[in-house]
């Protein structure tokens, strides 16, 4: 038997991750996936209260659907996080914000993602995180 190494590596993990376990991530692959109204590298958008824990086993259940796609040979993981707001759960207030705006500016949810189809981008968003802000998030990974 020969052992190799690969040199790049499966996962790299921040220190600065470990410090919140209330976390909105989003999976990205390292080109632009076809939705119905433009291209993004967002192919997943999920929250987790239990830290990075959740977001690698989140990274392998997903990996499988995301990786068997055309062309997409690698996936990252990305941190979106908010200030606290007492007596709201701001972590996943954030995610259905995401998707909400994700949905409105590609007329549907992101690759992955099965939960919110029935979520609209409405005053109750608004109030609290601007769609300008949401729409800044996506345009990066545009």
């Amino acid at each position: 038997m020969k052992a190799f190494l690969n040199k790049k590596p499966a996962m790299v993990v921040y220190r600065r991750i470990l410090k919140k376990d209330k976390i909105v991530y989003l999976l990205a692959g390292p080109k632009l996936y076809k939705y119905d109204h433009g291209r993004s590298r967002i192919l997943y958008i999920g929250t987790t209260k239990k830290g990075a824990d959740r977001i690698a086993v989140s990274a392998a259940h997903r990996a499988e659907d995301i990786l068997e796609e055309r062309g997409i040979r690698e996936m990252k993981v990305h941190v979106v996080s908010c200030t606290s707001v007492p007596g709201l759960k701001s972590w996943r207030y954030l995610e259905r914000a995401l998707l909400a705006a994700f949905k409105l500016r590609y007329s549907e949810l992101p690759f992955c993602n099965e939960q919110g189809k029935r979520l609209r981008w409405n005053e109750g968003f608004e109030r609290r995180i601007k769609l300008r802000a949401m729409n800044k998030i996506l345009e990066y990974f545009e």
